[in-house]
Parts: structure tokens; sequence; C-alpha cells
């Protein structure tokens, strides 16, 4: 009998070991649960943060801004709270005779238009917001951008953004359901903007060590699913209820599904063109 005591005691001491290292996850909306009403904990829900970089293949500096980008999103620093979308758009975008696709984009270059032309490339722009210092929304320092990715990573989230993604290889039609939930009553009017970017594409690319033409692209803008600026949010947007939206659209065949990942992000569209938040997930799970 005491060795059984003994061996019930050990066993609760485990369960409790496991409980109580158990990581808190953020608390996300179930889409499921659409127009119910669920609490959430505003200093739990993760923010993360957007930046849209303006790139090309003819951009020699290109190639160390991509590394840039590579190290805010490592473990170390930013991880997956860091989404970047690269649109290859401006001069510095037009293809070389031996490139094997051309990557500019009628909504790229229209993106890049609302958000200010560069004085050089490559160039990024930081939640679309205009920092203090900044004549503008482009940053063109990609030296800089961690700063300003940090602070934005401060700020508090008053929207839980949830992708859920179907793909069906067979016909490439590609299902995403996007859920917003706001921590407070919004009054603004926003929209909500999706897209897709693309991985490990090889093609042609100026470095400052000349044309390499094995170089991988990342995180390439391929396409808006919602409108260019992206579609309003009409429904009223009240504290810790839920809405959500889905969307279809079918993968050309030269993408390689594997290397897609899926972006939204919810943003103001009148004067001021921020971004309160951003989500991004893998297309296939």
């Amino acid at each position: 009998m005491v060795s059984q005591n003994i061996k019930y005691f050990f066993f609760c001491l485990l369960v409790y070991c496991l409980m109580a290292c158990t990581e808190n996850k953020p608390i996300i909306p179930c889409l499921s649960c659409e127009g119910t009403t669920t609490p959430i904990n505003p200093e739990i829900v993760v923010k993360k943060v957007l930046m849209e970089e303006f790139t090309g293949v003819r951009c020699v500096n290109c190639p160390q801004a991509k590394l840039e980008i590579d190290n805010l999103q490592s473990e170390a620093l930013f991880g997956d709270d860091f989404i970047a979308v690269s649109y290859h758009a401006g001069f510095f975008s037009r293809p070389y005779n031996d490139s094997k696709n051309d990557y500019r984009t009628d909504d790229g270059n229209a993106i890049l238009e609302f958000l200010d032309q560069p004085i050089g490339f490559p160039s990024g722009v930081v939640n679309r917001k205009q920092f203090s210092g900044e004549d503008d929304l482009q940053i063109e320092a990609f030296a800089t951008w961690g700063g300003f990715v940090g602070q934005e990573l401060e700020a508090e989230a008053i929207i839980a953004l949830d992708l859920e993604t179907t793909y069906n290889a067979a016909n490439r039609i590609l299902n995403v359901s996007v859920g917003i939930t706001p921590t407070q009553n919004i009054s603004d009017a926003l929209n909500l903007s999706l897209l897709i970017t693309e991985n490990d594409i090889v093609d042609v690319q100026l470095t400052p060590d000349g044309k390499v033409a094995d170089y991988a692209q990342s995180h390439v803008f391929r396409t808006m699913i919602t409108n260019t600026f992206g579609n309003p949010i009409n429904e009223a947007l009240i504290a810790n209820q839920s809405i959500s939206n889905i969307f279809s659209f079918t993968l050309p065949d030269e993408w390689v599904a594997e290397n897609c990942n899926v972006v939204a992000f919810v943003h103001h569209t009148e004067q001021s063109k921020e971004v309160l938040q951003a989500e991004e997930v893998d297309l296939i799970k």
C-alpha cells in the first residue's frame, strides 16, 4: 500500500510540473465561432509587424537587404513576429534577357505608387507608417529597418488575426479563411488585404559580385487575393466579437505551392495607411 501511495504522489507531482511548465499561447478566435463573444486578453494577443520591401533583379544592393530581412526573421531577433513581402517593382525590377520570369505585377506597381516612390532601392515600408525623422513611408537605409520593426512590436495589438488554409493539389484551388477579432471597439474604416508570396525562386539577380544565375529569391509577392488595396471590412468591429471571411484562388501551374505563404493584414484606408495587425501562414500546412 505504501508503494502505491508513493507512486501516486510522484504521478501527481509530474502532472503538476507539466501543467506549470505549459507555455501560455496567445488566444486566437476560432472561425467557427463567428458572431460569438469570446473574451480576449489584449496582453497575450501577439503583435506582428509587416514590412513591404521594394526590390528588383537589377538592384545590386538588394541581396544585402535580403540578408538583413533574413537576420530580422531569425529566432534570435523577431522570428515569426516579423512578416516580409518583397515586391519586384520600379526601375530595377526589369528582367534580364536571360531571366526565367518577370516578377513585376500590376498590383505591385500600384502598391509602390500608393506607398510613395523611394529615392533609391532597396527600400522598405514598415506597417505603412511614417516614423519620426523620416520624410515619408519609404525607408531606404535597410540597416535601420530593425529599429522601426522593434518600435512597432512594442505597440499594443488591438486585433487578433487567424488564418486557415486548405489546398487541393489536384485542381490547385486554395481556400483561405480569415478570422478577425478586435480586442476593443473600433470605429475607424479598415480594410483587409490578403496576398500570396513565394520563397526559393531561383533566377538571375545582380549582386555586388556581379550577375548571378542561380540566386534564390525569398518572400516574392505573387498576387493579391483581395483587391489591390484590400477589401473594406463592412462588419462592425466590436470587442471580442469574431468575424470571418473565406476567399478562393487558383494557383498558376508555375508556382510551387509548397514554397508559398499566405499573408493577411488589417489596415487604415483614409489619411493614415497604417497596418494594425498582420499574420502569415504556409499555404500548405
